[in-house]
């Protein structure tokens, strides 16, 4: 490893945010909409990314230095919950975050940590796979399906010889000489059940084979930070995985993807608000389901390497469009919200089918109040075959969910006090008020620091009007 990296534990601190991560929880955005957004924003690195690596650190003793590491909520209670465990983390520069766990002291995270962050799921897999062990109180998060069950991360545990128990509130996990190799076969996609696998198979004893494992960019993120760290990993095809397990793994240094959910963000913001944004720092290629839909509803775009720019010209017609969210390379159920809003100014009916979570609409509710007229029907009354990705869901008993928003346009949104219930749901409600006529207070805006880097700032740089202040 380069010298940056041999330095003594002292300079370690046991601190989950930077010092540049000041917003306050109970706080709301001001905005004064209608106004075109134009100038260059720049992307933060994934979370969705970011915070299973910060987790994946927990699998060697040495060093391990993540870069272009976002500086959200989100990720900021993994590394809480990584230093809660043991590991030494410390803050090298923005965005540059070294974690190093030699001296762990637990195997346990319990519920005071857990419920702030359904991510912290991901240390049952490395506590397991190095340790043997993992205590981990319920997990929180967005209340998006019906009870986001963790049962294909603790299947694939027992699959790999694990022992599991839920007792006490707290999911107990233990597995006496090592896991073993398995073939894990998972009925439903699923992308933190596959990393789950990922992180508990490097450290195994044989081959390890992953089927209808996730293929997110994400996922293949965390497999090139794995085999810099020395595993061995082979995406055998575009959905069966191979791992075959080493004794150890060493430290390594990563830069950290693009979020491709922020990008999309902005992409929108640029087309709703007729304006002009050069997206830096993103893959388009990563996008190519998202820019498809663009090009159908009539918003210019061109794609660089890295780069992607986003206009739309005020006399242009935006069309409207059917979409059905899928796994990647499909249309991502996070681009579902935010694009509702684009679809509100489209001339025409648009279908918006969400196959992954079963409660991701409760924006609408907000929407219709600012003058859009979008209906949440079951997918059968709209002439779409019904698909369920939660496991926990019994259509058979309790019919089919309403998982489809049937979107009228274009109608003219007004500012209005908005309530965010969820993360996306909160930048899908900025977006809207952001191409709204009058003004809009958005509360609840703690849901948007869990997943987007100073996002009032960065909506100020490119033209927003938009206040930031405590509630």
């Amino acid at each position: 490893m380069d010298g940056d990296h041999e330095r003594s534990d002292e300079l370690f601190c046991n601190t989950a945010r930077p010092v540049n991560m000041t917003q306050k929880r109970l706080s709301k955005y001001i905005i004064d909409g209608s106004l075109p957004l134009k100038g260059e924003v720049t992307v933060s690195g994934a979370k969705n990314a970011a915070i299973k690596m910060v987790a994946a650190s927990l699998l060697t003793g040495e060093e391990v230095i993540l870069t272009n590491i976002p500086e959200i909520d989100d990720v900021a209670v993994m590394i809480e919950a990584a230093s809660s465990l043991g590991i030494k983390t410390a803050w090298l520069d923005n965005h540059k975050l070294r974690l190093k766990a030699d001296e762990i002291k637990t195997y346990t995270l319990d519920t005071a940590l857990t419920c702030r962050a359904r991510s912290t799921i991901m240390f049952m897999a490395p506590l397991l796979s190095r340790f043997g062990q993992f205590t981990l109180g319920e997990p929180g998060g967005c209340t998006i399906g019906k009870n986001r069950p963790i049962n294909r991360h603790l299947e694939a545990f027992s699959q790999m010889g694990a022992q599991i128990e839920f007792k006490d509130g707290s999911y107990k996990g233990h597995v006496q000489g090592g896991l073993k190799g398995a073939e894990v076969i998972f009925e439903k996609n699923t992308v933190m059940g596959t990393e789950s696998v990922l992180l508990s198979s490097v450290l195994a004893s044989g081959i390890t084979t992953i089927l209808n494992a996730a293929q997110e960019p994400e996922v293949d993120d965390l497999i090139l930070l794995l085999t810099k760290m020395g595993a061995i990993i082979e995406r055998v095809t575009d959905r069966t995985i191979r791992v075959e397990g080493v004794a150890t793994l060493h430290g390594a240094s990563h830069e950290i993807l693009p979020d491709r959910n922020e990008a999309a963000t902005f992409a929108i913001a640029a087309a709703v608000t007729r304006g002009d944004l050069l997206i830096k720092n993103t893959k388009p290629s990563d996008m190519t389901a998202f820019l498809a839909k663009l090009e159908k509803i009539g918003v210019a775009f061109e794609s660089g390497k890295n780069s992607l720019r986003v206009w739309a010209l005020p006399d242009r017609e935006f069309k409207s469009v059917s979409i059905e969210t899928s796994p990647h390379p499909g249309f991502m159920t996070d681009w579902q919200q935010p694009i509702c809003v684009l679809l509100t100014q489209a001339v025409g009916v648009s279908l918006v089918h969400d196959t992954i979570y079963i409660n991701r609409f409760e924006f609408t509710k907000e929407l219709n109040r600012m003058g859009s007229k979008v209906d949440v029907v079951q997918p059968g009354e709209a002439g779409i075959k019904t698909v369920v990705s939660d496991d926990d869901y019994d259509i058979g008993k309790e019919g089919e969910p309403f998982t489809v928003a049937k979107i009228n346009g274009p109608t003219p949104l007004t500012g209005k006090r908005l309530t965010i219930p969820d993360l996306r749901a909160g930048a899908t409600l900025v977006l809207a008020a952001l191409c709204a006529k009058g003004k809009s207070e958005i509360f609840g805006v703690e849901h948007i620091d869990r997943g987007y880097e100073l996002f009032d700032q960065k909506l100020t740089a490119i033209g927003a009007r938009i206040i930031r202040t405590s509630v």
